[in-house]
């Protein structure tokens, strides 16, 4: 299969090159920059270059592939994350840019679309276990993933199959969250907010590339991504202090997330999320969940450290 990736140079596509590589795929994944060329070419792709704004360049880009997986994503820091300007790029990409997208495969008669989303469009759960079928609830800025659902829907009206990952948050040791995160687990504090108790959802980043393999061949619809094991927010503080060597790491003060714009305070869901309809087309987490998954990125981040990178 001709596979092109959008977003070949963000977290998930370093996940997702390899592994659609090492399955057979002709890859082809889209760069801006020459780094990034180099970077996706290193990961067993070819790269690809071209303006992905432009619906007739778009189309053109992307004539003659299988499959399109679209993981343009703009997430803020998280030193800019509570203001409302810094999530415009990120609805843009998500909401606008998903609908071209869309246009362009049909004019172009490619036949899939993949697409990620998140599992923070989801109401409150407490403690109940969440579906696919779940309510969502997703103002500001999340509601540009919920459009880009919509946005996969319509293709899929109209001939094509458009599949949706909604993936738990993502860590690793490659993930520049997870290693602001790691940082700030080592002075005792934890980017963390939300009840005690409240459940919390998360897929390691190894684990993104595989999933988006198994939707290259899942039929169209909403999948969830997750690891096995949802923990509730006082565990997963428990693993960063273990894996950091240190007695506690206290996490953020709600009021940090009270004035925040709406992608922050979803963060202090309780969202206790099942993959069990993902898992049952074959995918299957290499990393069950943060209790080991973390300290590993701990590991690998000190290595990276020592080995003079960041």
């Amino acid at each position: 299969m001709e596979v092109t990736v959008l977003g070949a140079t963000g977290t998930a596509g370093r996940s997702a090159l390899p592994a659609l590589s090492a399955a057979g795929h002709a890859v082809r994944a889209h760069a801006r920059t020459d780094a990034g060329a180099e970077m996706v070419t290193a990961l067993g792709a070819t790269a690809v270059r071209g303006d992905t704004e432009a619906l007739e360049a778009l189309r053109d880009l992307i004539t003659g592939s299988d499959a399109v997986i679209d993981l343009r994503v703009a997430i803020p820091p998280a030193s800019r994350a509570p203001l409302p300007w810094a999530w415009r790029e990120y609805s843009r990409l998500r909401g606008i840019g998903a609908g071209t997208l869309v246009e362009a495969a049909l004019a172009a008669r490619v036949p899939r679309l993949v697409h990620d989303t998140v599992t923070m469009v989801y109401a409150d759960g407490g403690n109940g276990l969440l579906d696919e079928d779940s309510r969502v609830l997703a103002p500001g800025a999340l509601q540009a993933n919920l459009l880009a659902e919509r946005h996969l829907a319509r293709f899929t009206a109209s001939g094509g199959a458009g599949v949706a990952l909604r993936f738990g948050a993502f860590y690793g040791p490659h993930d520049e969250f997870s290693r602001d995160l790691i940082g700030a687990a080592r002075r005792g504090r934890g980017m963390v907010v939300g009840a005690p108790d409240a459940w919390t959802s998360a897929v390691h980043t190894d684990d993104v590339g595989p999933a988006l393999l198994v939707a290259l061949t899942a039929p169209a619809g909403v999948y969830n991504a997750v690891d096995d094991e949802p923990l509730r927010r006082r565990d997963v503080l428990a693993v960063l202090a273990e894996a950091a060597g240190i007695s506690r790491v206290r996490p953020l003060p709600s009021w940090t997330v009270r004035a925040a714009v709406a992608p922050v305070r979803a963060l202090a869901r309780s969202q206790r999320v099942s993959a069990a309809r993902f898992r049952a087309l074959g995918w299957q987490p290499t990393v069950p969940s943060r209790r080991e998954g973390w300290p590993r990125a701990f590991r690998e981040a000190e290595e990276r450290t020592a080995a003079g990178g960041r």
